[in-house]
């Protein structure tokens, strides 16, 4: 009679392990109530005969606490990390309108304005050729060499004029470097000052990005120098 009882009644601890297994590979997580209830239930089915352990209710209760406090502590910082963007976004709404240093070489120039860029050497130069360039019809604007040059950073500027002097209409254009190393012709990347034309938020990288005068996006983490 207990044995039909007990089967048909009240839940051994294997039983109840059963049914947090069921339970735990549900499409639905287990929330606070549904475990509650569930705890009370087996709390007043249990088998006398087979009674649970209390290290093992101690346990279940200890589970359950830690579970809660790991979504907090997750809400938490949910929460925090959406403040962190918004002060990114604030930040670089800040950043609208102002120049960003960014390696590439576009610049807006000519009609006599002067358009200034830079390029790192880390182990200098022979010989450094300057060039500017019509980005659209690769025509070459202006071309200059600068002779060696010591290990470092090496600032260049173009005054707007093509190299017969006269002035270019404004526009832009590409600044290019290439040096002379060892005898060999190499490519050196050119920075120059871009204006920054809107922020966004790439939630890929998590970052902020912005958009700079060629239309391209950098993040903000690229930046080294910002300007008026």
């Amino acid at each position: 009679m207990v044995d039909a009882v007990a089967a048909t009644t009240y839940l051994t601890s294997d039983q109840y392990a059963d049914q947090q297994m069921m339970a735990n590979s549900g499409d639905d997580e287990l929330g606070r109530d549904a475990f509650l209830t569930l705890l009370t239930t087996q709390l007043t089915n249990q088998n006398p005969l087979d009674p649970m352990d209390n290290e093992a209710f101690v346990a279940q209760l200890a589970q359950f606490s830690s579970v809660e406090g790991i979504k907090g502590m997750q809400t938490s910082l949910e929460g925090i990390a959406a403040g962190m963007r918004q002060d990114q976004m604030m930040a670089g709404a800040n950043l609208v309108g102002k120049t960003v240093s960014v390696e590439g070489g576009f610049v807006e120039g000519g009609n006599g304005s002067t358009s200034r860029g830079s390029v790192n050497l880390a182990n200098g130069a022979e010989e450094l050729i300057f060039s500017v360039y019509d980005p659209k019809t690769g025509e070459l604007i202006f071309r200059e060499s600068r002779g060696g040059q010591m290990p470092g950073k090496v600032e260049l500027s173009w005054n707007g004029q093509n190299n017969s002097g006269q002035s270019v209409a404004n526009g832009e254009y590409l600044m290019t470097a290439n040096i002379v190393r060892n005898g060999k012709l190499e490519s050196a990347p050119v920075t120059t000052m871009a204006q920054v034309k809107s922020v966004k938020w790439d939630p890929q990288t998590q970052q902020l990005s912005l958009e700079v005068g060629d239309g391209s996006f950098i993040s903000l983490a690229a930046v080294e120098r910002i300007g008026i």
